[in-house]
């Protein structure tokens, strides 16, 4: 079963050098601890291929 979850983050990027910023829907193959963005910034860098320290979760919320 998949949750969705909206959120919203920065991504520092190195090359181009810089931030990207996402909005969203996200998948994802379980439920996650309310509040751990710790947590998020790993399922997302694992999407994009990066780091976690990589990533700043500005949102993450659980879609209804």
């Amino acid at each position: 079963m998949s949750v969705k979850y909206y959120t919203h983050f920065l991504l520092q990027e190195s090359k181009p050098k810089g931030l990207s910023e996402f909005r969203g829907v996200v998948e994802v193959n379980r439920t996650m601890r309310r509040g751990d963005l710790k947590e998020a910034a790993a399922v997302l860098a694992r999407n994009f291929e990066c780091e976690s320290r990589d990533i700043k979760v500005l949102q993450w919320s659980r879609l209804h």
